[in-house]
């Protein structure tokens, strides 16, 4: 009986901190309300609090700063726009089997059940991980050495100031 109760807390604690994995998919995108899919990028920025940062691709300020040429913005651009459908409902799928194991453990439904469905639920985050470092890696490989470190250097730079917001 202790080590049922022992695994439920375990499983209780994993699970408020599963749904932050699930937006490594999608980032440089703002929250969505689960179950909304936005039409649009400029619909998806109006119905949330969060504005997204610019793609580094597209913003002229940014572009300027890497060196961007227009035939690498559109390339990665197209990457971009190939990818991100399949991680966002790869990210709303994820959430409805981490709602389900949610609603498993509530229940106390058997730990093979609950096993069973960690097992889906990190098997389909480790799938959006390598969809979104895979997207990253087509990027990359389009830009020069130069480039790549500055755009490094600018996501360590974006990453440090949300982990430390005082440092902004």
């Amino acid at each position: 009986m202790a080590s049922h109760i022992a695994w439920a807390v375990a499983a209780l604690l994993l699970v408020p901190t599963t749904s932050r994995g699930s937006e490594w998919c999608d980032r440089d995108q703002p929250p969505q309300q689960r179950g909304a899919q936005p039409t649009s990028d400029k619909a998806h920025e109006k119905d949330s609090d969060h504005k997204s940062p610019p793609k580094w691709w597209i913003d002229p300020q940014l572009r300027a700063e890497l060196a961007i040429t227009d035939a690498q913005s559109a390339a990665v651009d197209d990457i971009w726009q190939k990818s991100l459908p399949k991680l966002r409902d790869g990210r709303g799928l994820l959430e409805k089997q981490e709602d389900v194991l949610s609603q498993m453990i509530a229940a106390d439904a058997a730990e093979a059940a609950i096993t069973a469905q960690i097992d889906r639920v990190e098997n389909m985050r480790a799938e959006l991980a390598k969809g979104r470092t895979l997207m990253i890696y087509r990027m990359n490989k389009l830009l020069t050495p130069e480039q790549r470190a500055k755009v490094k250097a600018m996501m360590d730079r974006r990453d440090s100031n949300r982990r430390n917001p005082s440092a902004r």
